[in-house]
C-alpha cells in the first residue's frame, strides 16, 4: 500500500468523521431554529461535495472549486467542533485534515 492509497482512505474516514460531528453537534448542542437551519443546509453541501469534490464524481471541479468547498465543510466542521466540543479536539482535526488535504491536492498535481 503506497502512501496515497493510504491517504485515500485516511481522507474517506475524514468525511464520514466530519459527517458525523457535523450531525451530532447540530442535534445536540443548537436550539431549534438553528439545527433545522444546518439540516436543511447540510444535505446541500454534501451534494456539492459529491457532484465536484468526490474522487469518482463525473464532474470534477477545478482545484480551487474543489479547495473552496473543502475549506467551507472542513472549515465549518473545526469551528463547531472548537465553540461546541473542545479546543484540543478541533485543533487535532483541523491537523488531520490540513495535512490530508495537501498531500490529496499535491497527489492528484503529480498524478
Amino acid at each position: 500500500m503506497n502512501l496515497l492509497t493510504f491517504n485515500a482512505l485516511i481522507r474517506f474516514l475524514i468525511e464520514i468523521t466530519t459527517a458525523i460531528l457535523i450531525i451530532t453537534i447540530d442535534l445536540t448542542k443548537y436550539s431549534l431554529p438553528l439545527n433545522i437551519l444546518i439540516g436543511i443546509i447540510l444535505p446541500i453541501i454534501f451534494l456539492l461535495w459529491r457532484l465536484f469534490v468526490a474522487p469518482h464524481s463525473s464532474r470534477q471541479g477545478s482545484t480551487i472549486l474543489q479547495i473552496f468547498i473543502e475549506l467551507i465543510v472542513f472549515g465549518t466542521c473545526t469551528y463547531l467542533t472548537v465553540s461546541k466540543l473542545s479546543i484540543i479536539t478541533g485543533l487535532t482535526y483541523l491537523l488531520i485534515t490540513f495535512l490530508n488535504t495537501i498531500i490529496i491536492h499535491i497527489g492528484n498535481t503529480l498524478s
